[in-house]
């Protein structure tokens, strides 16, 4: 009978070693071909003997249970993914009690020689979109604004107009507080990036928008680059076709009536430049949902429908935006346009209304006379 291993451990090949990693601990160990023998003896039944490789094997805890993952739902990846990407104490560590700020400051200093291109340049037609003032924002409740957001699926295949395109394009992703970083220069401090509304981590701004265009006066339908730092749009492909992107996105049809649609893609490099750990992928994952939900506040501020979505086929959505999915890969998607408002798509709705009718056929007559 097969020995209980350790849900914590897997083996990889890597750079034609085999190892075998604790994804709680971080721990890797190289394993030489008797060691992967003993291992596989030992999980297929064999008792655990009094050697030097043996102990080994038992040291490393892999054949120890682990009753904190005993109610994991979903499948190993997910929980390599859960316990890889944790911050923890080693043993016989204690808690940080002093500010470490000086020690991140020369971290920063360690590594800014090998700092990436922050600023995403795409390859094609610019377009300048139309200057946003500050006023040109209608003034909003946020209260009223947050009990109006909330998900669309059905769209009225309406255009929206340019500029108001433009103003849920510059509050949501622009670089509202501009260009620079006038605080840091005053501090003495290298300035690089830009930053939004929303928050990202190192304000690094990792997460970059690309436009797909369906229904906007005078825009063209196509896929757009959006540069954060000018206000632009660079083309990367013409005619947005709205069923296709609706296929790539599970097949949720209702798409392709939405004005317009922002896919959210994570440049890694950003984000392996500053924080090489694989912690880094949970702040990737929360920069796109900063970004998110100012968008869908601002496009409901602005009168707009919104409807966001993770589904998706991902390689074939990194083709269409000319991504790589390595360095730079799509994260989330959502929509915007003029709609009912109502959660249900029209297939849903006719799919619930034929039951309803049905029933209401059946019913007895209980109407009366007076």
């Amino acid at each position: 009978m097969a020995r209980q291993t350790n849900s914590n451990f897997f083996l990889a090949l890597i750079c034609g070693q085999v190892t075998l990693w604790d994804v709680r601990t971080q721990d890797r160990y190289a394993l030489d071909g008797i060691h992967v023998r003993r291992i596989i003896e030992i999980w297929q039944g064999d008792e655990l003997r009094d050697s030097e490789v043996d102990e080994t094997i038992r040291r490393s805890g892999v054949f120890e249970e682990d009753p904190t993952l005993s109610d994991w739902k979903w499948d190993i990846l997910a929980r390599i993914f859960h316990r890889g990407t944790r911050v923890t104490l080693k043993p016989g560590m204690e808690l940080p009690s002093e500010d470490n700020y000086e020690g991140y400051l020369k971290y920063c200093a360690s590594i800014v020689k090998d700092m990436p291109e922050l600023l995403t340049r795409r390859d094609g037609h610019t377009i300048d979109l139309p200057a946003v003032e500050a006023e040109s924002m209608p003034a909003q409740n946020l209260w009223a604004t947050l009990q109006r957001r909330k998900t669309c699926r059905d769209f009225h295949a309406s255009a929206v107009d340019l500029d108001c395109l433009s103003q849920v394009m510059y509050w949501s992703f622009g670089a509202i507080h501009g260009g620079t970083h006038q605080d840091l220069a005053e501090a003495g401090l290298l300035q690089a990036g830009y930053r939004r509304a929303a928050p990202s981590a190192g304000s690094l701004q990792a997460t970059e928008v690309y436009l797909a265009a369906f229904h906007v006066k005078t825009l063209p339908p196509g896929i757009y680059h959006y540069r954060s730092d000018t206000h632009q749009l660079t083309k990367i492909q013409d005619g947005a076709c709205g069923t296709h992107v609706a296929r790539l996105l599970g097949a949720q049809m209702f798409a392709k009536d939405l004005s317009f649609g922002i896919f959210f893609t994570s440049r890694f490099d950003k984000l392996w430049w500053k924080y090489p750990g694989s912690r880094a992928y949970r702040v990737a994952l929360l920069d796109v949902g900063a970004l998110l939900q100012t968008f869908l506040l601002v496009s409901t501020a602005l009168g707009l429908e919104t409807w966001p979505t993770g589904h998706f086929y991902d390689d074939e959505t990194n083709k269409l935006l000319g991504v790589d999915g390595t360095r730079e890969t799509t994260l989330f998607f959502a929509g915007a346009g003029h709609g009912s408002g109502s959660p249900f798509c029209p297939s849903a709705q006719r799919t619930i209304a034929r039951p309803v009718k049905a029933a209401a056929e059946m019913a007895p007559n209980t109407s009366s006379e007076t």
